[in-house]
């Protein structure tokens, strides 16, 4: 082998690998990116297989010498591909982890076992080559749109890798030996070289991205970005500054502040730009016209501009359109006063307080207290000499705690009645209405409402309390009037009876007799009960069965009777109509049913409301009821009163007769 031609070709690898390394150590301090330390790595270790050859062939083969080449060659083989993964973001496959330590591991034993065969490093060359290979592989998958060095890269990897392979082969050929080193030297050089080309074209696309992401992020910003030159002329208008001022952004370019801004504003805009140049910045609000008329408001932050020198430059405003917010505002303060307006009106006090009985803090109460409770708002807020609590009275606070308490209990509006003590020591009505404020954890947060003088409606309340009572005892006094008159009229008509001789005579005043004392009757239930059938009927059915029983002479073991009456309210002008038509029903079941039936007698009677509002009586017993073959009686007043106070009542009548059973059934509406 021709040493000399080897020793040239190593001392130019050496020349360009030092080179190589002094420019990745540059970019790895410069940009710090975690694949340039490991490509820098590579190539140091590149260098020290060099030098590891070079000494070999200066001095002479030494298996200490062989092992650090060997070894130095499989750690940038490793560096070099670990930095590929981490130039293309992924993840370093595990089995490199553990294919590199049989290289670091076979470096030694090649010198121990097999010292100076060119065979034995072939695994070593295998591991190498397969990591130049692997590569360049990586480098042509790249996308070729963002890169252009990637298949000069690629393919110079690729070729490198298979020259490695072959060394076990060709390294024993000084000819081809020669031709090996030198082409190796080559790849070498190439290889970083178009590594280099792969990382600049990568940088300059990450600038080119970078720029484009700030320019979507200035040309959609909502906050327009404005720069002057030291002048005073634009340099820069994004869109939203153009929207603002009514002005198309490329027509803003070179135009001087002063152009752009109205007349009035002139000055206090050049005095600014002065504050620029002494290095103040500044947040300032303001409102203008624009160029198509548009009221608009404003928030700037400006900045001084430096170059790289140190000099003003120019400046920088942010300005956000606030121009929204303000017609908000607006509206919300012309809100406010008009809620402060109707709440200053009001004869009465508008609140806000802590539900803390029986204190009831105020957060707020309306200019109203001072009417309604002779102190003044303050005297509860500010310099709160007093409780609201403090001026309800003792005997009403119970009845307020307790209605508060349920209503915020089960989140309804309270209203309460109560008295206070004014603060000239009078007693006041109030009424009260509010409701409990929650927040979005359903957890009370305070009470509002609003209280109200209450005490003229007090008074007619009580005016027409103390009237009904009084009409109540006059219709009282009068219903007990008309029974002791009835019941006198029923007391001549029984002693004129003891003096008739007449049969027919004396059973037509006892009939009559009869009837008084049922509307006597029901004039006396009426003085002492409500008018409520479920309370009323009952009574008065039962007692005037009673009655008419003694009267025809039945006991309670011969005759069975059955009541039953639904809850319906009931009027005067229906209960005389409806107490007559039951004494004439019950007078024809006991004066001439009952004296046809052998055993038990049986009377039913029912008052119920059925479909259409429309309420049914019915007298039932288990007489033979009417014949009706026979004709009916023309001159019987007992059917001719049921008939004409039936039509009183805008009812109607019907009767079902079977064989031991007659019913009788009025209908008529209940209003």
């Amino acid at each position: 082998m021709q040493s000399s031609w080897i020793i040239l070709s190593i001392f130019f690898a050496l020349t360009a690998v030092i080179i190589l390394n002094l420019v990745y150590l540059f970019l790895f301090l410069t940009e710090k990116h975690k694949f340039l330390l490991f490509w820098l790595l590579s190539w140091f270790f590149q260098l020290v297989f060099l030098l590891g050859n070079l000494l070999r062939e200066a001095i002479g083969s030494d298996e200490w010498i062989s092992i650090i080449a060997h070894f130095a060659d499989v750690i940038r083989a490793f560096f070099l591909l670990a930095g590929c993964f981490l130039f293309f973001k992924k993840e370093i496959p595990k089995k490199i982890y553990w294919v590199f330590p049989i290289g670091f591991s076979w470096s030694i034993l090649e010198e121990i076992y097999f010292p100076g065969s060119d065979l034995a490093s072939a695994p070593i060359y295998m591991i190498v080559g397969g990591a130049n290979i692997y590569s360049g592989i990586l480098f042509l998958r790249l996308p070729s749109t963002y890169y252009r060095g990637n298949y000069l890269a690629g393919w110079n990897f690729i070729l490198w890798g298979i020259l490695t392979l072959n060394y076990p082969v060709l390294r024993p050929i000084p000819e081809f030996a020669i031709v090996g080193f030198w082409l190796g030297g080559l790849f070498r050089l190439a290889s970083a070289i178009s590594i280099l080309l792969i990382y600049f074209e990568w940088s300059r696309e990450s600038e080119l991205r970078l720029d484009s992401l700030y320019k979507k992020i200035i040309d959609t910003s909502q906050e327009g970005i404005w720069i002057l030159d030291k002048t005073g002329k634009t340099t820069f208008a994004n869109p939203k500054i153009g929207e603002l001022y009514g002005i198309k952004p490329e027509e803003m370019l070179g135009m001087n502040i002063l152009e752009v801004v109205e007349p009035d504003r002139r000055s206090s805009v050049a005095y600014r730009l002065e504050e620029r140049k002494k290095g103040k910045t500044e947040i300032s609000e303001y409102n203008f016209v624009n160029r198509l008329g548009e009221k608009k408001f404003a928030i700037a932050s400006a900045n001084p501009l430096y170059d790289d020198s140190g000099n003003y430059d120019g400046a920088l405003a942010m300005i956000v359109d606030i121009t929204s917010l303000k017609m908000v505002e607006e509206r919300l303060r012309e809100s406010e006063r008009q809620i402060s307006t109707i709440i200053s009106n009001i004869s009465g006090i508008v609140y806000r307080c802590k539900n803390d009985p029986p204190h009831w803090t105020m957060e707020y109460i309306s200019e109203g207290c001072q009417q309604l409770t002779g102190y003044a708002s303050n005297d509860f807020l500010e310099d709160k000499i007093l409780d609201f609590g403090d001026i309800i009275l003792q005997e009403d606070r119970p009845l307020v705690e307790s209605g508060v308490s349920e209503s915020v209990q089960a989140g309804t509006p309270y209203q309460l009645t109560y008295r206070i003590r004014k603060k000239d020591g009078r007693i006041q009505w109030c009424f009260e209405q509010g409701i409990g404020v929650f927040d979005s954890k359903g957890e009370l947060q305070a009470l509002e409402g609003v209280i109200i003088d209450y005490s003229l409606p007090k008074q007619a309340e009580e005016l027409i309390s103390n009237s009904l009572k009084e009409k109540e005892l006059l219709l009282r006094e009068i219903h007990h009037r008309v029974k002791n008159y009835m019941q006198v009229l029923s007391s001549l008509i029984g002693l004129q009876s003891e003096y008739s001789e007449d049969p027919s005579t004396k059973r037509v005043l006892e009939d009559s007799q009869n009837r008084i004392a049922s509307m006597a009757m029901i004039h006396e239930t009426l003085y002492s009960k409500s008018v409520e059938s479920q309370i009323f009927l009952p009574d008065y059915i039962r007692k005037l069965i009673s009655d008419l029983m003694r009267f025809f002479g039945y006991d309670q073991k011969e005759l069975q009777t059955t009541v039953h009456c639904d809850s319906l309210v009931l009027n005067q002008g229906v209960l005389i109509p409806l107490g007559l038509i039951l004494n004439e029903l019950i007078t024809n079941s006991m004066k001439h049913a009952f004296p046809k039936v052998i055993g038990i007698k049986k009377l039913s009677v029912s008052f119920t409301l059925g479909e259409q509002n429309l309420s049914c009586l019915e007298v039932s017993d288990n007489g033979p009821g009417k014949d009706p073959n026979s004709t009916p009686k023309k001159d019987s007043l007992g059917t001719e009163l049921i008939s004409l106070l039936t039509h009183q009542l805008k009812g109607h009548l019907e009767e079902i007769t079977s064989d031991g059973f007659h019913s009788t059934k009025v209908f008529f509406p209940l209003k």
